[in-house]
């Protein structure tokens, strides 16, 4: 009796892992095989790509911070090109590190959080980091919490791309 219950209950068991992996692959296949309403014009099927570029994303954010500008400028490709939260567009190396000196000279970011960092690589080929962040900017001595949404695309690990959302969070 007792080898028929651990026949039994060992059977079940194995049933239940194996009903549990059709589940999954059954799930797995519908979101495959999904059609989209609207079709992407830049890239579809993004996958989750390697944390490095995530790391440079982090490091360039730091030598920002700590006004390291030569640092910063070193994570650049000398063609990258920023699309600015106002619309504005910065092309080029030279262009990037002048705004970045003339603007984050004046202003301190404390408080510094990363929300969310996710790399993904597009069936393009092209490799991103999407990065929700916020801080405290302080200019003048006054302080305003910011909260960021940036896309840094890269190649041969530099930055090539950033676009950038901004958003101002009423306290």
């Amino acid at each position: 009796m007792k080898k028929l219950f651990v026949c039994f209950f060992a059977a079940t068991s194995l049933i239940a892992c194996k009903s549990e992996e059709k589940k999954t692959e059954t799930a797995e296949q519908k979101s495959a095989t999904v059609e989209h309403i609207f079709k992407p014009t830049y890239t579809d099927n993004f996958k989750i790509g390697g944390e490095g570029n995530v790391l440079i994303a982090e490091k360039f954010h730091q030598a920002m911070f700590a006004k390291d500008f030569k640092q910063l400028g070193g994570y650049l490709a000398d063609t990258a090109v920023f699309w600015m939260e106002d619309g504005t567009t910065i092309n080029g190396k030279d262009s990037m590190m002048k705004f970045v000196e003339a603007n984050f000279s004046k202003i301190n970011i404390k408080n510094y959080k990363q929300a969310v960092s996710i790399p993904v690589v597009g069936e393009n080929g092209h490799e991103w980091v999407l990065i929700w962040d916020e801080a405290d900017v302080e200019v003048d001595g006054k302080t305003t919490k910011v909260q960021w949404q940036d896309g840094f695309r890269f190649s041969n690990g530099k930055i090539v791309t950033m676009n950038g959302f901004v958003r101002y969070p009423k306290p």
